[in-house]
């Protein structure tokens, strides 16, 4: 591993440039393509440096911290152009394509067949091994990432089960479903639940229900199940794709 990408995956404060082309420094701490995904969606970018009154004004601006900048040397690239610092590598011969399993990332002949994980629409999950409560997960989620991970299709579904099938992470997972307490029908966040896949192809209903849900990962891969949210589970985050091409 090159020492650019050893410095990628470290974490950092950001500075950011304001869409009105103000520094703002951000003292939460994020890893790079973190940093990236934040300044895009609330400011425009994380900030560049094209000249020696710039970097004075960078510097001043930084308050004598180290900071991220938008700034990257990688000789490894996604294929949907997506940022990612994740680099576990589990060999060290060098090839020119990588495939995943259980073990990590290896680097293979890129006309060596393998199966294909794939990635829908512009979010990938990001499974989180803290053991929250299911409101503790949501807060996290949103406050870290773009939320708790929701399933809206067929196709988010197999989605998900793909990610189950290639994690050794236990679960239940907390995702972001919950009852509603007035009306009793499901809900994602701000939208009832349309398809669904609740274990015994049954939706829980009021009284007898939890009014959280989770994801099934062990003998019933897949499948939905109402919770008690104040019991703690690890839980999934989605999280936007950032494309390194995005202005």
């Amino acid at each position: 591993m090159s020492l650019s990408l050893t410095v990628l995956m470290m974490t950092s404060v950001l500075l950011v440039l304001s869409l009105d082309n103000n520094y703002i420094l951000i003292t939460e701490e994020k890893d790079w393509c973190q940093a990236l995904q934040y300044c895009r969606r609330h400011y425009t970018d994380l900030v560049s440096i094209s000249n020696k009154t710039q970097n004075d004004k960078v510097s001043e601006k930084g308050k004598n911290k180290t900071f991220w900048i938008g700034l990257q040397h990688d000789q490894w690239t996604w294929a949907d152009g997506s940022c990612s610092t994740y680099r576990n590598w589990s060999n060290s011969k060098e090839n020119s394509c990588s495939v995943f399993d259980t073990m990590g990332l290896f680097k293979l002949k890129c006309e060596n067949v393998k199966k294909r994980i794939c990635t829908k629409g512009n979010m990938r999950i990001k499974v989180i091994q803290n053991n929250y409560t299911w409101e503790e997960a949501l807060n996290y989620c949103e406050r870290k990432h773009n939320g708790l991970l929701w399933i809206e299709d067929e196709e988010d579904q197999k989605v998900v089960e793909q990610w189950l099938n290639h994690t050794d992470v236990e679960g239940p997972f907390w995702i972001g479903l919950r009852q509603s307490t007035l009306f009793g029908f499901w809900i994602w966040k701000d939208r009832t639940v349309g398809y669904s896949n609740w274990k015994n192809d049954k939706i829980p209903a009021m009284p007898m229900s939890n009014r959280c849900g989770v994801i099934v990962k062990r003998n019933t891969t897949g499948k939905w199940k109402d919770e008690d949210c104040w019991r703690q589970h690890h839980f999934l985050c989605e999280e936007e794709i950032v494309l390194m091409n995005k202005k």
